[in-house]
């Protein structure tokens, strides 16, 4: 049987294969009329007697995956599979050949055969083999694509550092990836900390292993533990199931946690023996688990201050400052606004579906004034409302709206403890949300609040948003 046998997928990927084309080799031509057959109806067919006209065949034209009928005949399947991966290297092939010949499968595999199919066959098997070849070039072009883009994304030369304070923080960047110790980001909110971690794990040697990314401040304590160390069955209401925390899940690769400060003291310590001893256990189980993950922890808040206040632990504090960077906020880097707002301009209007050209150097000049209390995030915010509202192709000062400072400011309302109706309470919270740019940070600093309480109160009154991911 098949080496690879498992359930076809989707309807619809098979729908994707119905334009696949398949080379079939073999020189037994009943055999190979039958094999043929067996496809014809799902694949456009093309058949070569001999491994030479194959490929010729090769030679001139692309095939999604080929079907090899080794006859056995004394030629070597080695070179024959080497000679075919030599004109199609990307290209899947599938052997046929006895079932009795073990070492046959073995030297198939081992020359590169994505599978081994044995006869006879019956047309469903081969049907699963080559529905597998192709799902699995598929997958690996995807992947394959997705490197390639974040390659890009990530190249350090392409980062826009014009001003001084960011050009200091290439260059540790530059120095820090190669190394597997701890990082800590600080920096206010909107910086692009989360951006500076994938950097920093796409351009060190673990590059090719699990990013994980983790915002501590949007999942309930309750839930947190379970969320970063997993659980076993049973260990709480509504575990069913154990479950791979997030640590494991970056197991070889690197966990980014953001807003790591709102972890409480007991997590605190579970995180400490995690860095120390690259080591854990999963709630409610007793089995030790090893993890080999890269830690980068991000902040906004004053970390000294809460080790201080006895908020954070102080060894905790000294494992996690072993690399640190800092994050300037946008108003420090004011050389970097221009070409930043350009390289938004593009990206947003992509992704918007609208044809943009520039931005009126009135527009530039006022965003180099502006402070941006919520730094890059709010600059992008800014610029995407001002694509949506204009009617130009170039962004105006009539389509762009930059709140007061001071409408930034904290809020010293707690309104929690106000009697306010739902829609009340409803009307409040997205106003907040629309004064901040739908920035949840921001807006739950003006209300006084956590950013784990906002959330809740966003999700339990229905608040939503286009902009938010989870709404896309």
């Amino acid at each position: 049987m098949g080496l690879r046998g498992r359930k076809l997928t989707t309807t619809s990927n098979i729908q994707i294969e119905k334009s696949a084309r398949l080379l079939v080799i073999g020189q037994q031509e009943q055999e190979t009329r039958n094999l043929a057959d067996a496809l014809a109806a799902d694949y456009p067919i093309s058949a070569a007697p001999n491994v030479p006209e194959a490929v010729r065949r090769l030679q001139k034209e692309a095939f999604s995956a080929i079907l090899f009928d080794y006859a056995n005949d004394g030629s070597s399947l080695v070179e024959s599979m080497e000679e075919l991966q030599t004109y199609a290297p990307n290209t899947p092939i599938v052997v046929i050949g006895p079932q009795h010949d073990s070492e046959l499968i073995v030297r198939a595999v081992k020359a590169g055969a994505f599978d081994f199919v044995t006869k006879p066959f019956a047309p469903e098997k081969i049907k699963l083999s080559v529905h597998q070849a192709l799902e699995h070039q598929s997958m690996k072009n995807e992947i394959d694509y997705l490197r390639r883009e974040q390659d890009v994304v990530y190249d350090q030369n392409q980062i826009i550092a014009v001003s001084p304070a960011m050009q200091a923080v290439m260059q540790t960047i530059k120095r820090l990836a190669g190394t597997d110790s701890t990082v800590l980001v600080t920096g206010e909110t909107g910086t692009g900390k989360s951006f500076l971690s994938g950097n920093i794990h796409f351009n060190s040697p673990r590059r090719n292993k699990p990013f994980i990314q983790v915002n501590c401040a949007n999942i309930p304590g309750t839930l947190l533990e379970s969320e970063l160390f997993g659980h076993e069955k049973g260990s709480f209401t509504g575990a069913d199931k154990s479950r791979t925390g997030r640590f494991e899940q970056a197991g070889g690769g690197t966990i980014f946690l953001d807003e790591f400060c709102e972890l409480d003291l007991d997590l605190q310590a579970k995180l400490l023996r995690a860095i120390e001893e690259k080591a854990f256990e999963r709630l409610g189980g007793n089995k030790t688990i090893h993890a080999d993950t890269r830690i980068i922890v991000a902040t906004n808040r004053d970390v000294e201050a809460l080790v201080r206040e006895g908020k954070f632990r102080e060894d905790l504090y000294y494992r996690v400052n072993v690399l640190r960077i800092h994050m300037p906020p946008l108003r420090e880097r004011t050389a970097c606004i221009e070409p930043l707002a350009d390289y938004l301009l593009k990206k947003l209007s992509r992704t918007v579906k609208k044809k943009m050209t520039s931005i009126d150097p009135a527009v530039i000049d006022m965003f180099r004034r502006y402070s941006w209390p919520g730094n890059i995030r709010q600059l992008s915010n800014t610029i995407e409302r001002a694509i949506l509202l204009e009617d130009q192709s170039v962004i105006s000062k009539n389509s762009v709206s930059l709140p007061k400072n001071q409408d930034l400011a904290p809020s010293r309302k707690q309104p929690s403890s106000l009697k306010l109706s739902k829609d009340e309470e409803k009307e409040m919270i997205a106003r907040a949300l629309e004064d901040n740019l739908w920035i949840q940070k921001d807006a739950a600093l003006k209300l006084g609040i956590s950013p784990r309480a906002l959330n809740y109160r966003i999700k339990k009154l229905g608040i939503t948003h286009p902009r938010w991911r989870k709404n896309r």
